[in-house]
């Protein structure tokens, strides 16, 4: 029986992805068709979740077995999905934590049960810096947008 893979993605909110939207495509078809990535976790906070979500969506046609998840960062009083790229809403962490520390907790999370973490990352600080030097730290294949990206 095949390895059903965990992927979780991490960007700046506020960065313009779209003219890298070719190269996400090619990065998460790989992740399905070769690693056999089923199952994706998004923050849905910026820029770079979104078009990542967007992403994923449109391949479920391809691949109708893949799961794309909104994780929530703070607990919810319902569980609401308002963006129709995801197929669910999910909140991992085991108890609700301060709001100053959630989202720091949920990507820590994210990374601790993702095989595969994809990141939009080019700056050194903020919260998706964060992850991507966590998921180093926890040795998880990290594969960042700009890396051997000539743009």
């Amino acid at each position: 029986m095949e390895k059903l893979s965990k992927v979780a993605f991490f960007g700046h909110s506020n960065y313009n992805y779209i003219q890298f939207r070719e190269k996400l495509e090619e990065i998460i078809a790989d992740l399905i068709e070769n690693h056999g990535a089923s199952i994706f976790y998004n923050g849905s906070r910026g820029n770079f979740d979104f078009i990542c979500a967007s992403i994923v969506n449109q391949f479920k046609e391809k691949y109708p077995k893949i799961i794309n998840l909104k994780v929530l960062s703070y607990y919810p009083h319902e569980k609401l999905n308002y963006y129709s790229d995801f197929d669910d809403t999910i909140y991992l962490l085991d108890k609700p934590v301060l709001p100053k520390f959630a989202i720091y907790y949920t990507n820590r999370k994210m990374v601790d049960i993702s095989d595969y973490i994809v990141t939009g990352v080019r700056r050194d600080y903020g919260g998706a810096w964060s992850a991507e030097k966590y998921a180093i730290k926890k040795k998880k294949v990290v594969i960042n947008l700009f890396e051997n990206l000539i743009n």
